[in-house]
């Protein structure tokens, strides 16, 4: 079954996002800007499989959202880099993030049609969840910047939002979340 198989890899994710905690106390904001665009990122590619594979206008609809929120606040965060004058940098510990990203990314464009909005929203949970944890317990305490902690405490609620949102899809959907 597709289910058993892809588990696995989305679970990764998020605790591959999640162990951006273990980075704490030595981030700078390079680093700082460079892993949250990364994991922005993430979260835009995965929204856009869930706009063009979702079953359901509950997922195409999120996707849709997620996508856009995220790629605005990319956008802002690359904005407020330059103000900086920050060149946003990747600790080498992202590369595995990266890869398993990709195999995310891989099994959601496998996974059975039947099957895609459940994996979908299990994912988003775990993601979100993830990405929350990792901007409290890491990217704020690590923010050296005034502009960098005010821009994370901003968008928070909108992360809150998709999680929310994600959650709530998958109850109406009849798919069960932890």
């Amino acid at each position: 079954m597709a289910f058993g198989r892809l588990k696995a890899p989305l679970i990764v994710t998020a605790l591959a996002i999640s162990s951006t905690n273990a980075l704490a106390g030595g981030l700078s904001d390079a680093e700082v800007i460079g892993i949250y665009a990364q994991v922005n990122s993430f979260d835009i590619e995965t929204a856009l499989l869930g706009e063009l594979r979702g079953q359901s206008e509950e997922v195409r609809a999120l996707g849709r959202m997620v996508s856009g929120d995220h790629s605005g606040v990319r956008a802002t965060v690359h904005e407020i880099a330059s103000n900086l004058g920050i060149v946003p940098v990747l600790p080498p510990s992202r590369i595995q993030a990266a890869m398993d990203h990709d195999k995310v990314t891989t099994a959601l464009r496998a996974a059975d049609p039947a099957e895609f909005d459940a994996l979908y929203l299990k994912h988003e949970i775990a993601f979100h969840r993830a990405a929350i944890d990792a901007v409290n317990g890491a990217l704020i305490p690590e923010t050296d910047a005034p502009e960098l902690k005010a821009h994370f405490e901003a968008v928070l609620p909108a992360f809150e939002h998709h999680l929310n949102a994600n959650i709530e899809a998958a109850k109406k959907l009849g798919v069960a979340v932890e």
